[in-house]
């Protein structure tokens, strides 16, 4: 007699289902039904008599997902509930339930946000108080304390030194103690030392949960290990699933190690692949195993379906970041004329900074939409900050870049966007040249060029426009972003980031270009390769229509046009995909071998000569400053700010704060 609760199941889905004892780790790649499978074997393992609803413990990463769980379960008819909860609320849970019994002290509270703590130092030190939190988050993620932080972090793109970092992590640990307050990660820190240091503790919450689930495991950090084997003790009924195709969020300190490694501490484990996809098309999902090479391994199996064909994947060029958005809109409004509802809709991009000019176009176009996880560009807090500043410096001459030199002419105003630039620069610290380092303080300097890029446009369009009319124009886009549109049947703007776990009918993936994703600062091969899979989690959100574009010129400085070429990531995935050809910016000439980059050129040889003496000087290869490739990139494309070099490929922040003036100084001379 079969179990009602499997029929409907493929092969690999009961498989998986019916494995109810631990310990066992499901491969399950995207859109194959991996909490359909989990909530399926946790319902079984009931059934059967295995386990207890109260026995058993699903943990997840978001409170979203651990109510879709609970709700799916109940669905099933369970007696009774389950618990599923994130980690953080579980550790939590069993804080405020042990505390009274071991500790003197009353339960710490909880500190909100780490930020509250930090501005003080964040000031002192002209920097993000947001990245000061990060960085700490990292640390903490991996268990690694203040005195340990500059000798883990020395290689690091940190906001701070490492040594300085370590100070102002010193000091906030010291607060938090002074004042009995905790953080989000202390509440797994502290929830393991207590089971690992008390054995009543350790024994009642083993007793309790004797069957573990573990969702996203791919995410799972070295603090949040350290828990879950706390939690298990000696037993292995431990059920993971995965997918570490979709590993996006190392920089966070998550690593899918111990996913693909799950046999190393789990030796006599199942190990099921489920791998046929009940989302995407057959045209989609052969892009997206096109997208990532199959593992040395063998291990990783492309995925499959059964759904019928749909529309092949476009891909296209444009001329310039405008036509790009005009392009995507124009798409967007013949998908809802011909039936698409606009909520089925998703425009995603790298950065955050990126949705104004879709809101803009979009709205403009009449079509609703929705900026998911953030707020809207104009409704952002340094946007409103700038309008804020800007508004102050109406009315009057706005301030010149430089006053006229003794006895000549008074000149007039300068040109409204410089105006611009200018109060950017003398009220807000912003500096349009150079991107900072830490992702927070990136993230305001991208919505701070964006919003200067707007002004450039303007002036472009009416070069006889004033700063006032300026300042009026981005304040009356301003009033337009804040109409708050219902979330039914709105277009979806949001990050690659903030795409995982969703999916649409349509998804547009836009500015597929080298620099943007792969992004400038992702530097060595792992980030590269985790750009690469944040694309797949792009691509693998589309049902039946996907749209792949980018531009082969961007504003830069000053509204310059900066050439753009293709995301190495789409050369080869089908037709009309971009091709490899000397002709496209920064490509290499026909003939030219890797590692004799343009030996005939002056700038290759003053580029080669400098990067000789710069290493010597630095007691270092060569090859560390930049490799052949960087140097070939450089006399292509012949760069002339920073946030040029910021897009060649080898040049992330940190070497372009190092070595960016000297770069810039010999293109000039021999450019």
């Amino acid at each position: 007699m079969t179990d009602p609760l499997l029929d409907g199941l493929n092969p690999a889905q009961r498989e998986a289902a019916e494995a109810v004892r631990g310990p066992v780790c499901i491969l399950a790649g995207a859109g194959s039904g991996k909490t359909r499978t989990i909530t399926h074997r946790i319902a079984h393992q009931v059934a059967s008599g295995v386990a207890r609803p109260h026995e058993i413990l699903a943990v997840t990463f978001t409170d979203r997902a651990a109510t879709e769980l609970r709700e799916r379960l109940r669905a099933l008819g369970m007696p009774a509930p389950v618990r599923a909860a994130t980690f953080h609320a579980a550790a939590w849970a069993q804080l405020r339930y042990f505390w009274p019994r071991f500790a003197a002290a009353p339960l710490p509270e909880v500190l909100p946000h780490k930020v509250r703590l930090l501005v003080p130092d964040a000031r002192r030190l002209r920097v993000e108080a947001r990245d000061l939190a990060a960085e700490i988050e990292w640390a903490k993620a991996r268990r690694i304390g203040p005195d340990a932080y500059a000798e883990h972090a020395a290689d690091r793109d940190g906001p701070l030194p490492a040594e300085a970092m370590a100070e102002v992590y010193a000091a906030y640990e010291a607060v938090k103690t002074r004042r009995n307050l905790i953080d989000y990660e202390d509440m797994l820190l502290l929830a393991t030392a207590l089971l690992t240091e008390h054995t009543e503790v350790a024994a009642e919450v083993r007793g309790r949960y004797r069957y573990v689930t573990v969702d996203e495991f791919q995410d799972v950090n070295p603090a949040q290990w350290a828990l879950l084997r706390a939690w298990l003790g000696d037993s292995d009924d431990l059920c993971v699933v995965g997918d570490d195709d979709q590993t996006i969020y190392s920089f966070t300190g998550a690593s899918s190690a111990y996913l693909t490694r799950f046999r190393t501490h789990f030796p006599d484990a199942r190990v099921v692949t489920l791998t046929e996809s009940y989302r995407s098309t057959p045209e989609v999902l052969a892009l997206a195993n096109g997208l990532l090479p199959r593992k040395r391994s063998g291990r990783r199996e492309p995925l499959v379906t059964r759904l019928p064909p749909g529309p092949s994947p476009t891909f296209t060029e444009f001329a310039d970041a405008e036509g790009e958005v005009r392009g995507v809109v124009d798409a967007v409004v013949r998908l809802v004329d011909a039936g698409t509802p606009p909520g089925e809709i998703a425009v995603c991009y790298r950065v955050n900074s990126q949705s104004e000019a879709f809101e803009g176009a979009l709205r403009d176009a009449c079509v609703p939409c929705v900026v998911r996880g953030e707020a809207g560009f104009f409704a952002r807090d340094e946007i409103r900050q700038a309008l804020r500043v800007l508004r102050a410096e109406t009315g009057d001459a706005p301030p010149r870049d430089a006053p006229p030199p003794a006895g000549a002419e008074p000149t007039g105003p300068p040109r409204a966007d410089r105006a611009v630039e200018r109060v950017l620069r003398n009220r807000l610290a912003f500096n349009p040249r150079q991107e900072p380092p830490g992702e927070a303080a990136r993230e305001r300097w991208r919505n701070l060029s964006a919003l200067l890029e707007i002004a450039t446009l303007a002036v472009q369009a009416r070069p006889d426009v004033t700063y006032d009319e300026v300042v009026a124009d981005l304040e009356a886009r301003a009033e337009r972003g804040f109409e708050a549109p219902t979330q039914d049947g709105a277009v979806t703007l949001l990050t690659l980031h903030k795409a995982k776990g969703l999916e649409f009918d349509a998804v547009f993936l836009v500015a597929l270009e080298e620099g943007m994703v792969p992004i400038s600062h992702a530097r060595n091969d792992g980030e590269i390769t985790e750009e690469r899979r944040l694309l797949y989690v792009g691509v693998t959100r589309a049902r039946r229509h996907l749209w792949l574009s980018w531009a082969r010129s961007r504003p830069g400085y000053a509204g310059k046009p900066m050439p753009r070429r293709p995301s190495r990531f789409l050369y080869g995935l089908g037709p009309g995909a971009p091709q490899r050809s000397a002709a496209a910016p920064g490509a290499r000439s026909a003939g030219t071998p890797r590692g004799a980059p343009r030996d005939g050129d002056p700038l290759a040889a003053a580029l080669r000569e400098w990067r000789r003496q710069r290493a010597q000087q630095d007691g270092q290869p060569a090859f560390v400053v930049f490799g052949d490739r960087t140097l070939d990139a450089l006399v292509s494309r012949r760069p002339t700010s920073p946030e040029e070099l910021l897009g060649v490929h080898g040049l992330g922040p940190a070497k372009v704060r190092r070595y960016g003036d000297e770069l810039l100084r010999v293109l000039r001379e021999e450019g």
